[in-house]
């Protein structure tokens, strides 16, 4: 039998909120995390109230977009990587992006 609706199926063990919140670790208090509709984004933002989405995008890769100015950047992690590492990388580009 599948997976339940509400579970998270094995082969995909971090959903983009997830990410999300694990780049919070890196970017600090004045950051917040949401998740986005249906789990298939998580939104990162700043103290300043610049908003970034994180996604994954139809090739199944991670993305960062920073919201307010368009651009965007796709970091070659697999949903299965660790989590911190996740995180920390996300932190690093929206820096880049900000």
């Amino acid at each position: 039998m599948g997976t339940s609706f509400y579970e998270q199926p094995k082969h995909h063990p971090h959903t983009p909120y997830a990410v999300a919140c694990a780049a919070l670790e890196f970017l600090g208090d004045q950051w917040s995390a949401l998740p986005g509709p249906w789990g298939t984004t998580g939104h990162l933002r700043s103290g300043d109230r610049i908003p970034f989405t994180v996604g994954v995008c139809g090739a199944g890769d991670l993305y960062i977009r920073n919201d307010a100015q368009g651009d965007s950047v796709h970091l070659p992690f697999t949903s299965t990587a660790d989590l911190s590492a996740i995180g920390q990388a996300v932190a690093e580009v929206v820096g880049e992006l900000y």
